[in-house]
């Protein structure tokens, strides 16, 4: 498995079988551009005049060249992983680095360590399988074949949290928990296959190279309607259960987990027993004794952790860093709307504008809210131009023909943010490689939100809800790029 369908699979919502192949899409255009449309004919064309609010900002001068519901507060979702980035750049630095460690309490005598073995997370969100594999080949490297004392994990170099968002249907991979620990963004794999009416089922810790199985998660297939998905916690295992009828002959699906801290030391353990190396049942600890660090595996820096971040939209990035930047400014935090509140105050103070709200880091709340206006003026600093330069990701243009076009020297970058009948894009529009407008565009039906039914991961009507937000999008986007870049 690639490191980029591994990441990507972190958007997955549906079964893998339900996935054909990518869509192709029409070749960009280049030429003369269609005339675009007004403002006013957008507006009245998709019929979200009083749920949308938009910015659009002469970089240069400042001035405002295009506004409606400027001050309309609506969720962001992820493109608040954008002002995230900026926190954490603010607080952390592009050089910050997270640590994981194993460190030892005692010394090696015959393949013996005589003490304790700790595992201990500092937060990386992006450790995974491969990466717990090479600390467990360099423990196996300095001698260490078993332990007389205890293996603990610690996990307490963050807030422990369940849910990034309660109110999330429970199956999302999207919605895991976070800790002090993470691995593979807090996700494990279950897998189906249908043989001879039975199915084969597995739940694994995938990543490119290795593929572990856990014990700490188990899954039933039952016979019944309703949930789809159901879970609890019990005895230190994640017990999911899943109705037979929606499974079909196979597939497979990404599922949250909950106890970070003790799935990424079971997968510790059986990477280690490749090597030969025997260890106890893990015991959770807060505190690390005095010992020696027999291996570390430090993260890819902030910017690089960040820019994955902002391509792939990964909440659980967001989620730790929203809250290490918050520790590093000196806050005493329990929980992600504690941090959350802490970083609207920082990005109120930038702009002197009205204050948002943050419930989180990652924009996977509705309760969240930002303005246009607010969020393009965070976007128009220097000092944000500069630190989300070369981190966005490119947005296709699309004329009023639906075609999708390239306008000569001209190129977007942004930041987009979907949930359930909730639509978000922030960014800037360059010419000649100099970043010439800033621009935030968001849309929200609250009530359509709020009637959907609790649990459905898609409900009646919302993907052609987002759709005709998204189409909105691109035909300011295209005027605005036709019309003033």
């Amino acid at each position: 498995m690639k490191r980029r369908d591994f990441l990507t699979g972190v958007l997955a919502g549906l079964p893998i079988s339900a996935y054909g192949g990518q869509m192709e899409r029409p070749p960009a255009r280049a030429g003369r551009p269609v005339p675009a449309t007004s403002t006013a004919d957008i507006i009245r064309q998709f019929g979200l005049a009083d749920k949308t609010g938009f910015v659009v900002v002469d970089l240069a001068s400042g001035r405002v060249i295009e506004q409606h519901n400027p001050t309309l507060e609506l969720p962001p979702a992820s493109v608040t992983k954008a002002i995230t980035a900026l926190y954490a750049q603010a607080h952390l630095g592009n050089d910050f680095r997270f640590e994981t460690r194993v460190i030892g309490t005692g010394p090696i005598i015959d393949t013996q360590l005589q003490g304790d073995l700790y595992l201990v997370g500092g937060g990386d969100p992006h450790l995974d399988s491969d990466s717990l594999a090479e600390l467990a080949q360099a423990v196996a490297q300095a001698g260490i074949r078993t332990i007389s004392g205890r293996f603990y994990v610690v996990d307490t170099a963050l807030p422990q949290v369940e849910f990034i968002d309660p109110s999330q249907p429970i199956q999302v991979g999207y919605n895991p928990s976070v800790s002090g620990l993470n691995l593979n963004f807090n996700r494990i794999y279950f897998e189906w296959k249908k043989t001879g009416g039975a199915y084969r089922v597995t739940m694994d810790a995938r990543a490119e190279q290795h593929r572990p199985q856990v014990s700490t998660s188990e899954m039933r297939i039952v016979n019944r309607g309703g949930p789809i998905y159901s879970y609890t916690h019990e005895d230190d295992v994640e017990r999911w259960s899943v109705a037979r009828g929606a499974l079909g002959d196979g597939g497979g699906r990404w599922l949250p987990v909950r106890d970070a801290g003790r799935y990424t030391a079971a997968v510790f353990q059986a990477l280690a027993c490749a090597h030969d190396i025997t260890l106890p049942t893990v015991q959770k600890r807060a505190t690390v004794a005095r010992g020696r660090v027999i291996a570390r595996r430090l993260s890819p820096n902030l910017r690089a952790i960040q820019r994955s971040m902002l391509y792939f939209s990964t909440n659980l990035t967001a989620e730790v860093l929203g809250m290490r930047a918050s520790q590093a400014a000196g806050h005493s935090i329990s929980n992600l709307r504690s941090s959350g509140r802490f970083m609207a105050r920082w990005a109120s103070r930038q702009t002197r504008l009205s204050s948002p709200v943050f419930f989180n880091h990652s924009g996977l709340s509705d309760r969240s809210e930002i303005s246009a206006r607010d969020m393009t003026s965070l976007l128009a600093l220097q000092g944000s131009r500069q630190g989300l330069a070369g981190l966005m990701k490119r947005i296709q243009m699309v004329n009023p023909r639906g075609n999708a076009v390239t306008v000569p020297g001209v190129e977007i970058f942004a930041k987009t943010g979907t949930l359930n009948f909730t639509r978000g894009l922030a960014g800037y529009i360059e010419t000649g490689g100099r970043q010439k407008l800033a621009f935030a565009i968001f849309s929200a039906d609250m009530a359509a939100r709020r009637a959907a039914p609790a649990g459905e991961e898609r409900p009646l009507g919302a993907r052609s809800w987002s759709t005709n937000a998204r189409t909105q999008e691109k035909a300011l986007l295209y005027r605005w790029a036709t019309q003033f870049a």
